[in-house]
């Protein structure tokens, strides 16, 4: 007879959401076993590996998450979500707030995890030959407050001298292409808010035709902003710094659709933004906003 505190593993993680995912999953795999005893330690990580929080409130002023791509091997596409301004990096959103998939051709879904990389989160994703894989990062609502002080997470009922206070949505796209770009095939996927393109890339010296959605219906007026950034490598080898610049505005039509030129290479974003006055709590926000990014690939 074994006594009380002997067990047949032992099994060490960081104290991070991530690894109590995985300790979850295996300790379901083993508990399978009646006679199995497991013993589960979590240790808290250093400051080097946790993933700080920073900068959300800076939505207000116009920060964005967004997914790009930074490598492809394979037929295996590397992306990382990043948060910040115009595809400059600036500050980090919490790993527990987001919600990352992927959808197939036939609209089914599946989870996938966000790895923690340097201040931004890694996805990889391979995409079946001729086909295409839609990346989607969805982080859940937060409420920011503008007081005379300035900024604060909560909603306004909790401050004093309250200027605005907005509820934020936010939501990142890319589409993994692999091969014939015909079978692709655009269509509201996740978001309340969200950009569809015609095409999965773009091509210099033609217009990208996209059409935005809102609550499932072409949104007219919607204001696109486009910003374009390549990839840099260093002797090495190692992606180095660098940030997008602003290429152009436009609008969309009765039919949601705007058309924007591709004027040179590296991969563009398309940002969309509305506001709804209607989605509002009287003594917590004021609006609700809503942001799509859709960086695509020109080939």
């Amino acid at each position: 007879m074994r006594n009380a505190f002997s067990v047949d593993h032992v099994i060490i993680f960081n104290n991070n959401h991530l690894s109590i995912r995985f300790c979850d999953t295996i300790i379901k795999k083993l508990i399978n076993h009646a006679s199995t005893t497991v013993c589960i330690l979590l240790i808290a990580p250093s400051e080097g590996m946790r993933m700080q929080e920073s900068k959300l409130e800076m939505m207000i002023q116009g920060h964005e998450i967004w997914l790009e791509k930074t490598d492809e091997q394979n037929g295996e596409f590397s992306l990382a979500l990043a948060y910040g301004h115009n595809m400059k990096q600036d500050g980090l959103a919490d790993a527990k707030r987001l919600n990352a998939f992927v959808y197939l051709p036939d609209g089914k879904r599946e989870s996938i995890d966000l790895i923690p990389d340097k201040n931004r989160y890694l996805i990889r994703v391979k995409p079946e030959k001729d086909s295409y894989r839609t990346v989607i990062v969805d982080m859940g609502s937060i409420v920011f407050t503008q007081t005379k002080k300035g900024y604060e997470q909560g909603p306004k009922s909790q401050f004093k001298d309250v200027i605005y206070a907005g509820a934020f949505h936010q939501m990142a796209k890319f589409i993994c292409s692999a091969g014939d770009d015909k079978a692709f095939s655009g269509k509201v996927e996740h978001g309340i808010l969200e950009i569809v393109p015609k095409t999965p890339n773009c091509k210099v010296g033609q217009d990208a035709e996209l059409q935005v959605f809102y609550e499932g219906k072409p949104l007219p007026e919607a204001e696109i902003k486009a910003v374009s950034k390549n990839l840099e490598r260093n002797d090495e080898g190692n992606e180095k710094k660098s940030e997008g610049k602003e290429m152009a505005f436009a609008k969309t039509d009765g039919n949601g659709i705007a058309r924007i030129p591709v004027t040179e290479g590296g991969q563009w974003m398309f940002l969309a933004r509305h506001r709804d006055p209607t989605k509002k709590v009287n003594d917590a926000f004021d609006e609700s906003v809503f942001v799509n990014t859709l960086v695509m690939e020109c080939r």
